[in-house]
């Protein structure tokens, strides 16, 4: 079906690792002043945000509720623009409405990967330079875990495979 194949295409365009962590970074940065935690209520909007895919006059609308999370134009890899002009050409497939063109799926909109979204967050802060020490930066990071798992429940098999996607065989089991 293609609609199915849209959203995986969606999910592996805007949403592999080096975009994720691009797209994340940007709707952290662009926050509304004020947010309690832009990072954390950012993080909590991947993991529990429907995929659509949305296209608005300033960029992607990428989580069904959430008009505010923009990831715009100017900010797009090369690829993920051909993907929009390619998913534009095929014509059916989608709706515009109030100045927003709607691609069609099925009602069961896929999520991201809860992994891949916590992994992203935690290597962009365990990359950081704001603070010298790795201990410090492990210390944000396991911050950030709290507070998100405080929100949404993170089973124990999701939080073994990010520490092993983060840290490898540094961790005990």
């Amino acid at each position: 079906m293609q609609t199915e194949q849209s959203t995986q295409t969606l999910s592996t365009v805007f949403f592999s690792e080096p975009s994720l962590k691009r797209i994340l970074t940007y709707l952290c940065n662009a926050r509304a002043p004020g947010s309690w935690d832009p990072v954390t209520a950012t993080v909590l909007d991947l993991l529990t945000g429907k995929l659509q895919f949305c296209l608005s006059a300033t960029g992607l609308i990428p989580f069904k509720g959430h008009a505010n999370l923009v990831y715009p134009y100017h900010m797009m890899s090369p690829e993920q623009k051909d993907f929009i002009r390619t998913s534009l050409q095929e014509r059916g497939g989608y709706t515009v409405c109030n100045e927003s063109v709607v691609f069609q799926f099925t009602d069961k909109a896929d999520k991201l990967d809860p992994v891949s979204v916590l992994e992203a967050m935690c290597s962009k802060v365990l990359e950081s330079k704001v603070h010298e020490e790795q201990s410090v930066r492990v210390g944000v990071c396991n911050i950030l875990l709290q507070r998100v798992q405080s929100v949404v429940p993170i089973s124990r098999c999701v939080q073994q495979r990010l520490n092993q996607v983060l840290f490898g065989d540094k961790l005990g089991s």
